[in-house]
């Protein structure tokens, strides 16, 4: 229960046909579907019943009273009858939610009185909040009643890890903590295309550690470690965080590892939304119109797709070479895909002459404060083409060797994390270099 309540009504008192401290500004559910309930209350008098058969949602909101950004509000309420009904908070925040919180998920109302208990954060200051019952689906005769509405201080939110809020044993995937809220964060490793689609955060490798930000206000690059608070709801089986606010940007420029897993595995729910790598993995299916540019690749455990939302692969890959891929396993259309971000994420393995050569490159120091070191050992004498980028994918430095030793200068880099692509005429081969100072 709350701490400290700002807020509480029993339906008791009415002015007309109107409950007292109720029907505020973002209300748009019609006044004669809101009515006073004498029978079968479950506390005092009077409840409320709200009538909405239809399918889109209706809201039956407070008058307007003060919340603050960050702050976590614990909303109880009992309800009886036929429909769906959820909370929410308009707090007029900015950006691309038009002021709205997250809803909280549906709860099927039955005959009987249950108890519901929600939480729900604030992401602006303000004195015009106004908590939220949406509803939907309810049915005659009773539709949705409601009573003994308590609005709270709730206790201050305590840091989760991500591998907290997507462990679980349930068969659904559900994340245990689906319709709360949290404060979490990790290192930023995947970034979806188009304003206010979200990004990837994960804490550590390994299953359960990745997880998907739906934010529409925030746009971090990769190699960003963050902190903030959101709401944890699953949206077609994929749990994700949205109504994100309090965020912050600790550092940038971090190490982003994929986590090395058996292409059968790739469908498993503990890698999802985790940054993966596959390896000596054959194309199976080309990527068409058919498949939506969607390829397949399997390593003899089983055959994994690898996506486009991110990045679509150059030149496309052919059926019968091997590939080593990373990329963020996204649950999307039904099904998990591996996305790579960027032309690095796509390495073409074996299935060519010489194609070992490169693999016996070496260089150092790694993390590096000014010179790289290059052993080209087996591909000594062979033109050897290198590509320094970016976790962003932006080309920072180019170059080639001929002779079996080489430098790169990276004097100039910013510390962080950068990716080291090094082709020959039948081969590429990348890794990761950290710079420091």
């Amino acid at each position: 229960m709350a701490s400290a309540q700002i807020f509480q009504s029993g339906f008791e008192n009415w002015t007309g046909t109107t409950p007292d401290g109720w029907m505020g500004s973002k209300t748009n559910i019609a006044p004669a579907s809101v009515t006073q309930v004498t029978d079968n209350a479950h506390g005092g008098a009077s409840a409320v019943r709200l009538e909405n058969a239809t399918s889109s949602h209706k809201r039956f909101t407070t008058q307007p009273m003060a919340v603050t950004n960050g702050q976590n509000y614990s909303v109880s309420f009992w309800v009886r009858g036929a429909g769906d009904v959820r909370v929410g908070l308009f707090d007029g925040r900015p950006g691309g939610s038009s002021g709205y919180a997250t809803y909280t998920p549906y709860t099927a109302a039955t005959s009987d009185w249950q108890q519901v208990t929600v939480s729900i954060a604030a992401a602006y200051d303000t004195t015009d909040g106004e908590f939220i019952f949406s509803v939907r689906n309810t049915a005659a005769p009773e539709h949705i009643v409601i009573d003994d509405v308590n609005i709270g201080d709730a206790a201050p939110l305590v840091p989760i890890s991500i591998y907290e809020i997507q462990y679980t044993t349930n068969a659904s995937g559900d994340s245990p903590y689906n319709g709360q809220t949290v404060m979490t964060g990790g290192i930023v490793t995947a970034d979806l295309p188009g304003t206010g689609d979200g990004y990837f955060v994960q804490s550590g490798t390994g299953p359960w550690s990745g997880i998907y930000v739906y934010d529409q206000d925030h746009s971090p690059a990769i190699g960003d470690s963050v902190t903030f608070i959101a709401s944890v709801s699953e949206y077609f089986n994929l749990t994700e965080l949205s109504g994100v606010s309090d965020f912050t940007v600790v550092s940038s420029g971090n190490p982003t590892p994929a986590f090395t897993v058996a292409t059968g595995d790739v469908s498993l729910e503990p890698l999802e939304s985790v940054l993966v790598r596959v390896v000596n993995a054959e194309c199976t299916v080309a990527p068409s119109g058919a498949t939506f540019g969607k390829y397949k690749v399997d390593d003899g455990t089983g055959e994994a797709t690898i996506g486009k939302a991110i990045y679509t692969t150059e030149p496309a890959p052919v059926v019968g070479n091997v590939y080593n891929i990373t990329g963020v396993n996204f649950y999307d259309f039904g099904e998990y895909n591996i996305q790579p971000r960027m032309a690095s994420d796509v390495d073409l393995a074996t299935g060519i002459a010489g194609a070992g050569l490169l693999e016996t490159i070496s260089f150092g120091p790694n993390p590096a404060t000014h010179l790289l070191q290059v052993d080209l050992g087996q591909a000594a004498g062979s033109n050897v083409e290198f590509t320094l980028t970016d976790m962003q994918g932006r080309t920072l430095q180019t170059g080639a060797f001929s002779d079996s030793r080489g430098q790169i200068n990276v004097g100039g880099v910013a510390v962080g994390t950068y990716h080291l692509t090094f082709r020959s005429n039948e081969f590429v081969k990348t890794m990761v270099v950290q710079v420091a100072r």
